[in-house]
């Protein structure tokens, strides 16, 4: 007879894809910064220099000009 206590379960397949790494010891392309870039970070500036991006609303692109 099952144990009426015990839960049951199966493993999640297929397991997840890994993180995308990029290589280690990258720093940030500004010219003067020194700050060392995560291997998950695919962009080659830190985020205090990397260029402002506006993330999208409900699918859609803000209209230029408004806040």
């Amino acid at each position: 007879m099952a144990r009426q206590d015990a839960i049951h379960g199966t493993r999640p397949q297929p397991l997840p894809r890994a993180s995308r790494k990029y290589p280690t010891g990258r720093v940030c392309a500004q010219d003067g910064c020194k700050t060392r870039l995560s291997t998950y970070n695919k962009r080659e500036k830190c985020w205090a220099h990397a260029e402002m991006k506006v993330p999208r609303l409900r699918g859609r692109k803000p209209a230029a000009g408004s806040a």
